[in-house]
């Protein structure tokens, strides 16, 4: 008989590569009772699943809120209409309502003009690092370059800056999947009903004085597209979607880089004596150990998929980290090169409808970052053994990343 499958066990939290390695080599799709979801580990297969959207849906709230208790839908009902405006949770044609004006806001050309704002942020924190000659890099580092960027995208301001790591905090444990915290739900309505307050004020006060920043950005294209149908929580939900994903997903990437190179210190001796190949090593950094391990869908109807019948209503896991050391894709597929031969379209934004907008911010963040990095503290060392990993579903994130400079 085989093992249960559980993807929250300490050793599944600690190494998902080789739980999704293991559970690849079972077949193409796997059912987990624990989770009551189907598994899809192979590149091949999540690349489908991605582009198959009239099977696969991406509206994981409604049947979330389908089954949750009375008490928890009163205690979350903000919560969810919050998450209600972010595009990602949406099917055809809402999605593209909702998607639509961001991604005119949100053009390759407004992403790339914050290139010298990214090495001066990075520039500064370092030096503060420099000074202390010791850190928690994902606290001092890998969280505040992404935040102080998405903020300033956005017109967010100073004091308010500080304060959403708390806020976006209490929203990850829904958003990413099953945590071990017990006060999840009142985390989540917390950090809901702040962000509301903080952008329901920030919308309002760029209809009457817009400026340069993403807020004012959308209002306008939205206005321009004529989608007045959304709602102005929607629109709130909008906002905090790019805010919440502008630095989330971000700080896990840099953080999980930073340890990846600390690790192998010939990589890192790679990228500091070829900066050319800075591109190609984002590349191979975000395939290696990405911030995302699952993203979901559910069943749109009954079908078959890689040999199983997949019914309707039920929930289906993308291991994008699966995918992402797939063998039969990847030649050593377990080592990193960051000289690694581009072959396959990367899989870790997603593909299809749902690619993610934000995809070119972060590399932009990641390919300034790493390697200033890695230039200021050729000497950059690890002080602890005993790493620890958020025990969460959707997402790869070390919880601290304590590391000294060296001389």
């Amino acid at each position: 008989m085989a093992a249960p499958i559980d993807l929250l066990t300490a050793d599944a939290v600690a190494d998902p590569h080789a739980t999704f390695a293991a559970l690849r080599d079972r077949g193409p799709v796997v059912w987990s009772d624990t989770h009551r979801a189907w598994i899809i580990t192979g590149y091949d297969g999540v690349a489908e699943a991605f582009l198959d959207s009239e099977r696969l849906s991406s509206d994981r709230l409604t049947p979330y809120w389908a089954r949750l208790s009375p008490d928890r839908a009163a205690l979350l009902g903000t919560t969810f209409d919050v998450l209600r405006g972010w595009m990602v949770f949406h099917d055809p044609p809402r999605h593209a309502l909702l998607r639509n004006p961001v991604r005119r806001a949100f053009t390759p050309r407004q992403v790339q003009r914050l290139a010298p704002g990214i090495e001066r942020i990075a520039a500064e924190l370092l030096d503060g690092i420099a000074e202390r000659g010791e850190c928690d890099l994902k606290a001092e580092f890998a969280f505040p370059l992404p935040a102080l960027v998405i903020a300033d995208l956005m017109g967010v301001e100073g004091a308010e800056r500080h304060r959403f790591k708390d806020w976006s905090a209490k929203l990850a444990a829904i958003v990413f999947g099953e945590s071990d915290n017990p006060r999840r739900d009142a985390r989540a309505a917390e950090g809901s009903a702040e962000f509301v307050d903080y952008f329901s004020w920030l919308v309002r006060h760029r209809r009457e004085h817009p400026g340069e920043d993403l807020v004012s950005a959308l209002l306008a294209a939205q206005a321009e597209e004529g989608a007045g149908e959304l709602s102005e929580l929607e629109l709130v939900g909008a906002c905090t979607l790019l805010l919440f994903a502008g630095h989330e997903t971000t700080t896990n990437l840099l953080a999980n880089s930073a340890l990846a190179l600390l690790g192998r210190p010939d990589q890192a001796a790679l990228l500091r004596s070829r900066p050319e190949t800075v591109d190609t090593a984002v590349e191979e950094l975000i395939r290696f150990d990405g911030p995302v391990k699952t993203m979901v869908r559910v069943a749109a109807r009954t079908h078959e998929r890689g040999g199983v019948t997949l019914e309707r209503g039920q929930t289906v896991y993308l291991s994008v980290a699966g995918a992402n050391r797939d063998p039969a894709v990847y030649d050593r597929a377990d080592d990193l090169r960051l000289d690694r031969v581009p072959g396959r379209p990367g899989i870790s934004f997603g593909q299809g409808l749902h690619f993610c907008l934000g995809a070119a911010l972060a590399r932009l963040e990641t390919r300034i970052a790493v390697p200033a990095l890695l230039a200021r503290f050729p000497d950059l060392a690890l002080t602890g053994d005993d790493l620890s990993w958020e025990p969460q579903i959707l997402t790869r994130a070390v919880r601290e990343l304590p590391v000294s400079v060296g001389t």
